[in-house]
């Protein structure tokens, strides 16, 4: 449009010109003169329209340079996996990568000139952390310094990604804000690989612990068992104590062999097993517990027989945990039902599932680590144990709880 003004602009003012320049001749300059004026007139009309093309080409090449200046550095910041972003003084987006627009699911969206928070309005899901944007860059334009920020992005799927946002506010020499630059860089397998190193410090630890002091326990354990059973059978007066002290006393046995379990460490054959087997064994060795409680197991499968390459002793150990677990937290008269199943492709699931009191949130977060256990005389190594043997049949152990509405475990182990 500016174009075609600029043509029209410049054919009415070439004919003012030429019109013009001609009255002005046949009136006013007499006839010995006219030659020599209309000569200067169409060497000043050529010099004059020469210096305006002139200036045309030179604005257009640096036009065309800056463009394709600009379209590099769009390049350069959309190849980058990182959310790249810059504002104006006032907040507005002047420029962002495609990974960025994506994220926040605004790459459909004319999103310069705009400001988080009317960003925002396109986006319902990411509405509340684009709205939090506008406080962290508050909070950098007031410290006028390079800044840092962690920050947990959730996603649609229900994971979150964590990034290590660094905000860098630029200043006019009045102290005027100019604009705000934006690299937030994704270190959530960072993350996870220092929960991962955390959780690994601290079963080495535990291993450590539980090879010095286990074997120490259970000599003098043998010891008062053994005492213990011996005044039960002389004194017919307190029976009651004395097996309180034998329950608790095989409660630390229990103990101890979990954490004996934990710090030997295992050479695993594995060989071929029936799972339909092992569970059936598991359910029958756990069905008179559950009916001191009151519950039901409900087993469902599709096979009678399920071959897969295991270490069966550790797999008992395992679905007895779960199970265990789930006849505890089931209130009486409850459902544990456990489904064996083989998917598409070459693994098996096991789903244990209860209808009992469930787990918090915050409690599920922290499922599987040592000493963390929702149970009152609970040690949370029996998970620990079971998340162990399910990492060295290379399969996946899945928790879904509510409060009050029970637990479900998704088992996946490869054939």
């Amino acid at each position: 449009m500016k174009k075609k003004k600029l043509l029209l602009y410049y054919f009415i003012g070439s004919l003012i010109w030429i019109y013009g320049t001609n009255y002005l001749l046949d009136s006013y300059i007499s006839n010995q003169y006219i030659y020599m004026v209309s000569r200067f007139k169409e060497i000043l009309y050529v010099i004059v329209t020469g210096i305006f093309f002139y200036f045309s080409i030179i604005k257009k090449e640096e036009l065309d340079a800056s463009k394709e200046e600009e379209k590099r550095l769009s390049t350069l910041i959309n190849s980058m996996v990182d959310f790249v972003n810059f504002k104006d003084g006032e907040g507005k987006w002047i420029e962002a990568n495609e990974f960025g627009l994506k994220l926040f699911q605004i790459d459909h969206v004319d999103y310069r000139g705009k400001k988080d928070s009317e960003l925002a309005e396109y986006t319902a899901f990411y509405a509340d952390a684009l709205r939090y944007c506008e406080i962290s860059d508050e909070d950098a334009w007031k410290k006028g310094s390079i800044s840092r920020y962690e920050e947990v992005i959730p996603l649609p799927d229900g994971t979150t990604k964590t990034f290590d946002t660094i905000k860098v506010p630029l200043f006019y020499p009045d102290g005027k804000r100019k604009g705000l630059v934006i690299i937030g860089r994704d270190i959530t397998k960072l993350r996870q690989a220092e929960e991962r190193l955390r959780l690994t410090e601290k079963l080495s630890v535990v291993g450590e612990l539980s090879a010095s002091v286990a074997h120490e326990i259970r000599n003098p354990l043998t010891s008062l068992k053994g005492f213990v059973q011996l005044l039960k059978m002389e004194d017919e007066k307190h029976q009651f104590y004395y097996q309180i002290m034998l329950d608790e006393l095989d409660r630390i046995n229990h103990i101890v062999g979990e954490l004996l379990l934990l710090a030997k460490p295992q050479e695993i054959k594995f060989s071929e097993a029936d799972l339909h087997k092992i569970l059936a064994d598991v359910i029958s060795l756990l069905s008179t517990e559950a009916s001191l409680h009151n519950i039901q197991i409900d087993f469902l499968t599709e096979h009678n027989e399920l071959l897969i390459n295991c270490e069966p002793n550790q797999l008992k150990q395992l679905f007895i945990n779960v199970i265990k677990n789930a006849i505890e937290a089931s209130h009486k008269g409850g459902l544990v039902s456990i489904s064996l199943k083989q998917l598409e492709n070459q693994k098996v699931s096991i789903i244990i599932q209860d209808q009992g009191c469930g787990i918090s949130q915050e409690r599920l977060e922290r499922i599987g680590e040592p000493f963390y256990s929702s149970k009152d005389k609970g040690t949370g190594l029996g998970l620990m144990v079971s998340f162990k043997i399910v990492q060295s049949h290379n399969g996946t152990i899945v928790f879904e709880s509510e409060q009050d509405k029970g637990t479900k475990v998704q088992i996946e182990l490869p054939v």
